[in-house]
């Protein structure tokens, strides 16, 4: 049976994991929307980008609308309303040119740090 203290660690570990979870989620949504957005063949509505998201995340992801709403106002994704026979009308999201343009500079950064950060948790970096 775990102790008292053992309890508290575990809560307080479980806190900092999720802290940290969101911190990652936060710092790479734009990437991973964008790149959805890239490899999806027609558009999507936010429902159908959530969807995909779970799946790939086997979680739940953040609200995504603000960050397609700052995505679209920088110009880095297109938005059509359309018509819905099933409910209120539907904004469907494409990237735009400029968007392909951002996502592959953001790609290079992503696994350089991505790289960097290998290297240092693994222990195989030079100190200098």
């Amino acid at each position: 049976m775990a102790t008292k203290n053992e309890l508290i660690d575990g809560e307080e570990i479980e806190q900092h994991t999720r802290k940290f979870q969101r911190e990652l989620n936060s710092g790479t949504v734009s990437l991973v929307l964008l790149s959805i957005l890239e490899h999806a063949k027609t558009p999507l509505y936010g429902y159908e980008i959530t969807k995909q998201l779970q799946q790939k995340n086997d979680g739940k992801q953040g609200a995504i609308y603000p960050v397609l709403r700052n995505l679209h106002a920088r110009n880095l994704i297109n938005c059509e309303v359309k018509i819905s026979v099933t409910g209120p009308p539907r904004k469907y999201f494409t990237i735009s040119m400029l968007g392909k343009k951002v996502l592959k500079q953001w790609l290079i950064s992503w696994q350089t740090t991505q790289s960097h950060v290998n290297k240092i948790i693994s222990g195989s970096f030079d100190n200098e």
